[in-house]
């Protein structure tokens, strides 16, 4: 257990001190003062007439879509394809590949969580200054969608690490990650039947914990993200377990 929080810890100073995780944090905590300015300043009619917590679930939409995914690229790519090629991925230390591999993982998904607090916190903090329709007593909804937000996005985690570990060149890797996650959003279009089966289908999770959703299809939606990040978990060990040192 040692081995796993000392590492875990490696792993996250590896993100945590890299430019474009500080630009993301940045991103976190600009982009709710920005678009609330934006939208008072300009009187924005359409968005000012919308209360308070719909411009906020619009805001989680837009990080929980683009900017978090991107940043799981990215945050897999140099973890995984971007050491295989620094020659680092492997070097001999004393912690075994599973023990490794599910620390890399939660590395990423614990920044990711970290943002999606940051994002929540300037939420909160924007309404208050800006929102004359804002009520505290939204404040634990927000709370709970951005918390439910982060299984879906864990099991897009698992998945950009199968990726990262299938290709040997990081723009190759960062590239068909992008590729394939436009494609989850197109294939609906042209193939309705397979949307349920995509996990870009469920970043928007917590909007059914807040409509009248049946807790049978709650329960089926939460098996379905858990098979698939066991799944992707399990497919990219076996993966980076086949790894050669």
């Amino acid at each position: 257990m040692n081995t796993i929080v000392a590492n875990s810890y490696n792993e996250l100073q590896k993100l945590v001190t890299r430019r474009v995780t500080k630009l993301f944090f940045g991103v976190a905590l600009s982009i709710p003062f920005i678009v609330k300015l934006v939208v008072n300043k300009l009187f924005i009619t359409d968005w000012m007439a919308l209360p308070s917590e719909n411009i906020n679930f619009s805001i989680l939409d837009l990080f929980i879509t683009i900017i978090l995914p991107l940043f799981i690229f990215i945050a897999a790519t140099y973890l995984f394809t971007g050491e295989s090629e620094r020659g680092t991925l492997l070097i001999v230390r004393p912690i075994s590949r599973i023990e490794l591999y599910l620390t890399k993982t939660a590395a990423i998904s614990i920044i990711i969580m970290f943002q999606l607090l940051m994002t929540w916190l300037s939420i909160i903090i924007s309404s208050v200054l800006f929102d004359q329709s804002f009520h505290f007593s939204s404040l634990l909804t927000s709370l709970a969608a951005s918390l439910l937000s982060w299984v879906p996005l864990i099991v897009l985690t698992s998945l950009a690490i199968v990726l990262a570990l299938l290709v040997n060149s990081s723009v190759l890797a960062i590239s068909s990650m992008i590729f394939l996650y436009l494609l989850m959003f197109v294939l609906p279009y042209l193939f309705p039947n397979v949307m349920y089966l995509l996990p870009s289908s469920y970043l928007d999770w917590y909007m059914q914990w807040f409509r009248n959703m049946s807790i049978q299809w709650l329960i089926q939606t939460f098996t379905y993200l858990c098979s698939s990040f066991a799944l992707y978990f399990c497919t990219g060990y076996f993966i980076f377990s086949k790894k050669e040192v």
